[in-house]
């Protein structure tokens, strides 16, 4: 059986089912995780203005990097990234052993599942189904990694400017986001989130997951669960909705739905405005000592990474 295009309207909607689905799951859970767990930081020190110059640099660079690297490489690559996240973010949860197993279940799932289950629909979607668990886990990690090794909602909001103009230009000026999307797809451990109906693929890239995370938990340990709330309502109507729909109403330029949409182009003047609004109304946002030493970190039912405090023996 064969599946025939569907109009452009039902694409639209179900490229907002999917983004909706995946920024509203890896964001909230990204909240869900900073309340709850503490994350055993690398001592690599306190984030600033100057690591978010660097980080931006560091991906202005990988469009080029993915353009003349093998594949191969690029899996390798993205291996010891996700493994090296994953094990970060989840052995205070699993312990070094179960989060080992978990990460070896995940990486080598989505490397078998990509060279054995492309053919169907269903493979897609399994494929697609153990990818975005993968990609989702690793955003979580990354967003609590930065937040709670001190990463300030100014500096997101600053990184989240970059990156629109970083999208703006991959996207239009030097039209190499695209090129990678479709040139990698369906290669073991690729960036996205999402699934497939039919012949069409729908997703979400991991930076876009990474930023939104990084906006909802930041603006929460900076204000508490009000300025959280206004976060998570601009993420759900410029980094979902807006998202979605802008190729519905260009239609006129691109007839098959095949814009590669640059999400922060919107998202991040939008998310810049909204920090420069908190501020505002609520001041100076809070250091990650002063958020730990709050109401909002009493309140919650806590999973520490650090055992509890006991004598340490003499050869420590």
């Amino acid at each position: 059986m064969t599946s025939e295009p569907i109009s452009l309207l039902q694409q639209t909607v179900t490229e907002f089912g999917v983004i909706l689905t995946g920024v509203t799951l890896v964001s909230v859970g990204a909240l869900v995780y900073f309340r709850r767990v503490r994350m055993e930081r690398p001592p690599v020190g306190t984030f600033n203005g100057r690591d978010i110059v660097i980080l931006l640099a560091f991906i202005v660079t990988l469009p080029f990097l993915y353009a003349l690297l093998p594949n191969w490489l690029i899996t390798c690559l993205l291996v010891i990234t996700f493994a090296s996240s994953l094990f970060i973010g989840y052995r205070p949860v699993l312990g070094a052993t179960g989060a080992w197993l978990g990460i070896g279940l995940l990486i080598g799932l989505n490397i078998w599942t990509s060279h054995h289950l492309m053919g169907t629909t269903g493979g897609w979607q399994l494929w697609w189904a153990e990818l975005s668990v993968l990609v989702g886990l690793g955003s979580i990690a990354v967003a609590n990694l930065y937040v709670q090794g001190g990463m300030k909602l100014r500096y997101v909001a600053w990184l989240s400017l970059g990156l629109a103009a970083y999208d703006i230009v991959f996207a239009t000026v030097l039209p190499l986001t695209d090129k990678l999307v479709a040139g990698y797809l369906a290669n073991p451990l690729d960036p996205l989130l999402g699934m497939r109906f039919g012949i069409d693929n729908y997703g979400v890239g991991l930076g876009d997951l990474l930023i939104y995370s990084l906006f909802l938990t930041a603006s929460y340990k900076a204000y508490g669960a009000r300025a959280a709330r206004v976060a998570f309502g601009l993420i759900v109507v410029v980094g979902a909705g807006v998202t979605a729909f802008v190729p519905f109403l260009l239609n006129f330029l691109d007839t098959q739905l095949d814009l590669l949409v640059p999400s922060q182009a919107f998202f991040g003047p939008a998310a810049f405005l909204c920090y420069l609004w908190m501020k505002r109304r609520y001041g100076r946002e809070r250091t990650m000592g002063e958020y730990l030493a709050s109401a909002d970190a009493a309140a919650r039912t806590a999973t520490s990474a650090q055992p509890a405090p006991a004598p340490e023996p003499a050869s420590v």
